[in-house]
């Protein structure tokens, strides 16, 4: 990497979430053109629907494969063995699950949904299919597949060019910006910041992978248990303790980890 030009560099470092892009609406392209040829008429409420869901599962798999591709040929990563550690691996679904849940109630307080782009929008779009097309796709395929593109490779180029703040912050960004919402968008920020000082801690990409895999299981669950809280107190003593508890794991345990 020593030598590189600036705009390799630029390029080096997106280029991972551009064939994300790339692949996901080529796949979603032949898919919809697949399915109009069979008969089916293309209408809005298509993109809700278990054929939707599988195209975009199909889009995410070819993506994973070809990102861990990029990945197993980047530059050395050595992976520490902390991950194996069995306290290890229920701390970091502990933690990604309430970290997941206490920034969700802290955007939604915020009121940011729809000032730029619409999340109930990608909800519907996500949950109309079944649970199982659910399950794969939010559970399983998008953890292992972001946390390749924007921990695996984003933010560990960036860090090879510059240092681990800088690296935390822009990944971080493309990870908000790659949503296209802001409510999602300011959510994604903030999540990636701590995934990557995670990463940083555990140098191992499954501790991320099991952070976002815990905080997005947990997210399904409430989206169809349809969890709300009766007053707003109960709402802030929540999201108080869920972070506090967050911060209190991570100095605590994580931060000593590292030492």
């Amino acid at each position: 990497m020593i030598g590189e030009s600036i705009p390799k560099k630029i390029w080096r470092v997106l280029y991972p979430a551009l064939t994300f892009f790339a692949i996901y609406f080529i796949v979603i392209y032949v898919g919809m053109m697949f399915l109009a040829s069979n008969g089916h008429a293309w209408t809005l409420d298509m993109a809700m629907n278990d054929n939707f869901a599988l195209i975009t599962c199909i889009a995410l798999a070819i993506t994973l494969f070809v990102e861990y591709i990029y990945y197993r040929s980047d530059f050395v990563v050595k992976e520490t063995a902390l991950i194996r550690k069995p306290v290890n691996i229920i701390l970091l679904i502990v933690f990604g699950a309430l970290l997941a849940h206490g920034l969700s109630l802290l955007i939604s307080l915020l009121n940011i949904d729809g000032l730029l782009g619409n999340y109930s929008n990608v909800e519907n779009e996500i949950f109309g299919a079944s649970a199982v097309f659910v399950l794969i796709r939010v559970v399983i395929l998008t953890p292992l597949a972001e946390e390749l593109i924007f921990r695996g490779l984003t933010f560990n180029r960036l860090k090879n060019y510059t240092n681990f703040w800088v690296a935390a912050i822009i990944s971080s960004a493309l990870f908000g910006l790659y949503h296209m919402n802001l409510a999602q968008g300011v959510y994604a920020f903030l999540y990636g910041i701590v995934m990557c000082l995670i990463y940083d801690i555990f140098q191992n990409l499954w501790a991320t992978i099991l952070l976002h895999f815990a905080g997005n299981l947990l997210s399904v669950i409430l989206q169809y248990t349809n969890l709300t809280y009766p007053v707003m107190w109960v709402y802030l003593l929540v999201m108080v303790i869920t972070l506090g508890i967050c911060v209190a794991l991570f100095f605590k345990f994580f931060k000593k980890l590292k030492k």
